[in-house]
């Protein structure tokens, strides 16, 4: 490693998730040499992982060693070191080829395999027939050759030992005298003819075995052109991602990329460990920052178009670096050509004439990416105020943590002196898609996209804070949130604390405290906006601020009405106890209401406020059971129900309604006992309310009361009402008195009232006049 720059030791290393490790002691030499040893010694030679990301690093090493060394002197590695190399790998069961690719192993039936470019475990099959044959029909029909620009006994011999592979014709001893007479001699193979040869375990073997030989079809020494390259990514990707899978960049040479498979995180994947790759990291998900675009973009001078032009080089070819400092992937497919030649130049895009979408701060316009003909969105800023300004560098930034999470809308380009960025060009909204939210599956999807990667951005200290259905875009086959201008910025790093002082987010689905005070929103608020969003996929009803909105009972249901609950304390407090309260709700079997309300209120009797909450939610979801009101509501104690009504204000109401029809339901048939039980439930309710204060609730629990006894007339119940009612002053007695006399067959139970002095003059005048219409 002598000739090599430590900065290239290091990003070799780091290119794999690789730090240095703490406290080794490094053997006598350099800063290269101390370099490299402080990197290895982080190495866990236990796990296969760690070490096959390893042995890419050597790879990678000795490739660059190759290279500078034919640079400089025409010729490469010395043979003497090569064979050194080669001795010292064949004592651990490898074999170093003339590519100076490191093979592991032997695969079953395919020869001497190569270290794997994917986090594919070995032995899986999850990608199905189907799609097998039709990548490989859609590969023909397209005419790709899979060899690239390589000879195809030296494309085949960067993944397999042909020298291993048995010939099928006795003439020949390996399979490589085969294809040379077929293919080169005779040709009489069709072009196609790997994809059904069971030796090289295309159509028959691992997930592992097909993943490695794709990514290697658009390996920068396999293939030159950058547009085809990325053309050919999103292709495979199409097929691929059905059953699990994508291609995505994991590292480059000379700035371009290198592809890799990685398996598709879903909704009850858990968080990888620190010990992953950091393109696995705590988010869930790949995370992908621009170098600090903005901040950097800030220490410039508006007008220096050189410094602009070098700072922007940085994106080419990459995605950025995480927290760590740790190059990590660019966005794959055909846009991974786009940011390769990024360079922050606004005429590299031929814009359309006509916006795609008109914002208060900025428009976007549909764009063509003069070098590969790539359809993107340009979003550039309106003015050059503070405002607009300050929101497109928090994209920007905020880009620097999240660029390649698969649910975020990457920046494939950007200028903030100039103020534009460049972004996919995304196949529509939620709100474009609406009709398809509506199955289960879809809804599922797009919720846990927004969880994963608001996860992601709450980790970071971001709060996005504008989410709602046109802001959640769909990018190949993926639901992905955009619109991060109104985002709010780590703690302790506002640039101006007082630019947000009040209100942001949209009405219907920003959160109430958006409203008040904005800045000191947490990650609640963002909660808040994905349970509008499913609230709205789900009614069809655009939601209105402050205005609850919930879909038909069911599990969605309990989790729209806990994510919205107006206290944002009462909501799941992060995304990670949204996801598992949707696991939870949507994996419970669901038992007859009956049922049900007996387990919720086993646990309601004793349990904490939320368990208090889901019971009665629960009975205001079935308003239409009239057993779950006359028999099972009541056998809670009054005050308790009470207290928990205060802060359930919409449920109360609901709950009311409903048990005002039920006092004369001509679905069942009540008791005397029932109607007597009920009616002092509820006085008692309503002496709660006017104990604490609850004006609303008093209110609504008054008029109920006077609902069932106006109908039932039971004497028990009467005469604790009398008395109760004998007590009241001020603004109870005010509340009654309305009560009583819209209800007047009930205030013609209390007559006797009337003669008593010490009952409040309203609450006497309200009996009156009911006893003098009933005289009439």
């Amino acid at each position: 490693m002598s000739s090599l720059y430590v900065g290239a030791i290091q990003e070799y290393w780091e290119n794999e998730g690789f730090a240095q490790s703490d406290g080794v002691t490094p053997r006598q030499g350099g800063a290269r040499q101390q370099t490299f040893d402080a990197y290895e010694a982080s190495v866990d030679w236990g796990d296969e992982e760690h070490a096959r990301r390893a042995i890419r690093v050597f790879e990678s090493l000795l490739r660059r060693l190759d290279r500078d060394s034919r640079k400089f002197s025409g010729d490469g590695l010395e043979p003497s070191v090569l064979e050194e190399l080669r001795e010292a790998f064949d004592r651990d069961g490898c074999r170093l080829d003339d590519q100076l690719r490191v093979h592991v192993g032997r695969a079953s039936g395919a020869g001497v395999s190569p270290v794997p470019r994917t986090t594919v475990s070995d032995g899986i099959r999850s990608i199905t027939q189907v799609t097998r044959h039709r990548l490989f029909q859609q590969l023909t029909a397209d005419g790709v050759d899979w060899f690239g620009d390589l000879d195809e006994i030296d494309f085949l011999r960067r993944l397999y030992a042909l020298e291993s592979l048995p010939s099928e014709n006795p003439r020949f001893p390996n399979v490589e005298g085969e294809i040379t007479q077929h293919r080169y001699n005779n040709d009489d193979w069709e072009n196609d003819w790997i994809y059904k040869d069971g030796r090289f375990g295309l159509a028959n073997g691992t997930d592992d075995v097909l993943l490695r030989f794709l990514t290697e079809m658009l390996h920068p020494e396999v293939r030159s052109d950058d547009a085809e390259v990325a053309r050919l990514a999103a292709q495979i990707n199409e097929f691929v991602r059905r059953d699990g899978y994508t291609v995505v960049p994991i590292a480059d040479i000379s700035g371009y990329p290198i592809y890799g498979a990685q398996q598709l995180a879903d909704l009850e994947s858990e968080t990888p460990s620190a010990q992953g790759s950091p393109a696995e990291s705590d988010q869930g998900a790949m995370s992908v920052p621009l170098h600090g675009l903005a901040a950097a973009f800030e220490r410039l001078p508006a007008g220096d178009r050189d410094a602009v032009l070098n700072f922007a080089s940085v994106l080419k070819g990459r995605g950025g670096q995480d927290a760590r400092g740790v190059d990590l992937p660019a966005p794959a497919g055909e846009y991974a050509a786009v940011q390769s030649a990024a360079r922050g130049i606004r005429k590299d895009y031929a814009m359309d004439r006509v916006r795609m979408k008109e914002g208060g701060q900025a428009d976007v316009f549909a764009a063509t990416h003069k070098a590969t003909g790539v359809r993107v969105a340009l979003k550039r800023r309106r003015s050059n105020r503070e405002t607009p300004t300050a929101r497109m560098r928090r994209e920007i930034d905020v880009a620097g943590d999240l660029n390649a999470h698969p649910h975020y809308i990457p920046i494939l380009d950007a200028n903030p002196v100039e103020g534009w960025m460049v972004m996919p060009m995304a196949q529509g909204t939620a709100e474009d898609h609406r009709n398809r939210l509506r199955q289960p599956n879809e809804l599922l999807g797009l919720v846990g996209a927004l969880i994963e990667v608001l996860h992601a951005a709450h980790t970071h200290g971001w709060l996005h804070r504008d989410v709602k259905p046109s802001n959640i875009l769909l990018l190949e086959g993926r639901w992905r949130l955009g619109d991060w201008g109104v985002v709010r910025r780590p703690r302790g790093q506002t640039t101006k604390a007082d630019r947000t002082r009040t209100e942001v987010g949209t009405d219907g689905f920003a959160a109430p405290e958006l409203f008040i005070a904005a800045h000191e929103a947490t990650a609640a608020a963002d909660i808040y906006g994905i349970g509008r969003v499913i609230a709205w996929a789900l009614t069809g009803e655009a939601p209105e601020t402050n205005v609850p909105l919930l879909p038909a009972p069911g599990p969605w249901r309990t989790i729209v009405r806990k994510a919205t609950a107006r206290d944002p304390r009462s909501r799941p407090q992060t995304a990670a106890d949204l996801r598992d309260l949707v696991q939870r709700a949507l994996s419970e079997a669901e038992l007859p209401p009956g049922d049900e309300a007996e387990r919720l209120l086993g646990l309601a009797v004793n349990g904490s406020r939320e368990d208090l909450e889901a019971f009665l939610s629960y009975i205001a979801d079935h308003p239409e059971d009239a057993d779950l009101y006359i028999d099972t509501l009541t056998r809670l104690a009054p005050e308790t129900a009470a207290a928990t009504l205060i802060h359930l204000p919409a449920d109360a109401t609901r709950l009311l309604e409903a048990m005002s029809h039920h006092a004369s339901t001509p679905s069942r048939r009540i008791q005397y006992v029932e109607a007597n039980r009920a009616t002092l439930w509820l006085q008692r309710i309503s002496a709660f309310a006017a104990a604490q204060s609850a004006w609303n609730l008093l209110d609504e629990a008054a008029r109920t009361m006077c609902t069932w006894d106006s109908i039932w007339n039971q004497y028990k119940a009467r005469d604790h009402i009398a008395a109760w009612l004998r007590t009241l002053t001020g603004e109870p007695a005010l509340l009654l008195a309305a009560a009583l006399k819209e209800h007047p067959r009930c205030a013609q139970h209390f007559v006797g009232l009337l003669r008593q002095s010490d009952t409040d003059p309203r609450i006497r005048e309200a009996i009156s006049n009911t006893d003098h219409r009933q005289q009439a």
